[in-house]
């Protein structure tokens, strides 16, 4: 499936741990794929919860046992069962994007070709 993304801007998102020094780092990359996946520009930071509470993101991304503690400090807020499961995060990511209306999903027109026969 393929995706047009909307808002034609750089998102900001925040991939966030309790220190931010460790699970965030991981969580960093493998988002960093799934947005270049996607074809959407977006500027991925590691952090902690503090600063990510006050970071301005469009995006946070999170173990399920933050979000709670995250809820209102972006748009949208992703809670991850596992930090390193990639097509977890994928799937989460485009959901929620969907849900915001940020990115749509591409329609294809498929014409069939009917031959005449005698």
């Amino acid at each position: 499936m393929t995706y047009s993304y909307i808002l034609g801007r750089e998102l900001k998102v925040l991939t966030v741990c309790g220190v931010g020094q460790g699970s965030s780092l991981i969580m960093k990359m493998f988002v960093d794929d799934v947005f270049k996946e996607l074809g959407i520009p977006a500027k991925v930071e590691p952090t902690e919860i503090l600063t990510a509470k006050a970071g301005g993101a469009d995006i946070i991304v999170c173990s399920i046992i933050h979000e709670p503690e995250l809820k209102g400090s972006a748009k949208i807020i992703v809670g991850l069962k596992s930090l390193v499961d990639k097509k977890e995060m994928r799937e989460k990511i485009t959901k929620a994007l969907l849900d915001a209306g940020w990115i749509e999903k591409n329609k294809k027109l498929i014409y069939f070709l009917f031959e005449e026969r005698s």
